[in-house]
């Protein structure tokens, strides 16, 4: 071995490899990168973005909020963890709110629920939201909202957060976009839509 030959699981920046934080995000961004190959629809992609983002963050909630066509406000549509039936389907106006911020800004933005009375349904506790930031445009936000009393997201935990939520959105991107091409009649890995057979009469 040269100088210059290094193992594999050793290329990359210094300790990447070695992070477990980095690890638990590529693991995420992996499974999420089966799912588009597998046809997972839009529900179930954020879903899956969702519960993967609570266990990085080791939150008790996570949510998801997309715009509606006017893009004036926001709405939770998909919410996983405690209290998330508290959340789901609640719609703020993007200039009234923490999550109408971060999408407006494209920025991550790490706060405490009481300072937004728009999420007072929710205990007081820290919340990182994060744009769904395709390159082109952001198409949603990402939130993870830790337990009363503990402390704001740390930096480096809010940079890991932010890189899977950047990669997410590109995968579910990827994955409306595979679904929304595929031949009629086949999957998005070309497979044939094999239809259930008749039920005899009478059952």
């Amino acid at each position: 071995m040269t100088g210059d030959d290094r193992p594999s699981s050793v290329w990359g920046p210094p300790g990447a490899s070695r992070d477990p934080e980095n690890g638990r995000r590529l693991d995420a961004s992996f499974e999420l990168m089966r799912a588009v190959l597998d046809g997972t629809d839009l529900h179930g992609m954020l879903t899956l973005v969702a519960r993967h983002a609570q266990a990085m963050a080791r939150v008790p909630l996570a949510f998801v909020a997309l715009p509606d066509e006017n893009g004036v406000t926001l709405r939770v549509d998909v919410a996983v963890g405690a209290d998330s039936d508290r959340i789901l389907g609640l719609t703020v106006r993007r200039g009234r709110s923490m999550l109408g911020r971060a999408f407006s800004s494209h920025r991550a933005l790490s706060a405490r629920i009481v300072a937004d009375q728009t999420l007072s349904a929710l205990p007081a506790g820290p919340i990182l939201i994060l744009p769904l930031e395709t390159g082109e445009a952001t198409r949603g936000v990402l939130a993870v909202l830790g337990r009363p009393g503990t402390q704001p997201f740390s930096p480096s935990a809010a940079h890991q957060m932010l890189l899977f939520a950047g990669m997410s959105a590109r995968l579910v991107e990827l994955a409306e976009e595979r679904r929304a091409n595929a031949p009629p009649g086949r999957t998005t890995d070309g497979a044939p839509v094999v239809s259930a057979p008749p039920r005899p009469r009478g059952m």
